[in-house]
């Protein structure tokens, strides 16, 4: 038997093929541009987990994936927050014993 639908990856490139010309190229801002560039290499790098859900559309998934890839960059920034935060807490307090 063959297949009725597309692999997930033709259907992934044509989409994204799609969405450069009717979304990326209409974005005013080049700073969006290369924002929705970097979200093309996050879902890109992750289509094997967007290959492998089966239950959510294909849209549903590249969304999902770039969610989850900015909360793994919000993540990792509150990280480094915390860190310089407690390294001012630290000047500040060697700081207040020096007066």
């Amino acid at each position: 038997m063959g297949r009725t639908q597309p692999a997930i990856r033709a259907s992934f490139q044509e989409l994204l093929s799609r969405m450069r010309t009717e979304y990326k190229d209409a974005l005013m801002s080049k700073g969006r541009r290369e924002a929705f560039d970097k979200l093309v290499e996050a879902w890109s790098s992750e289509l094997g987990a967007i290959s492998y859900a089966e239950s959510l559309s294909l849209m549903d998934l590249i969304l999902l994936t770039g969610e989850v890839d900015n909360r793994t960059f919000l993540e990792y920034m509150k990280a480094r927050l915390d860190i310089i935060d407690k390294k001012m807490n630290e000047l500040q307090n060697l700081d207040s014993r020096a007066s």
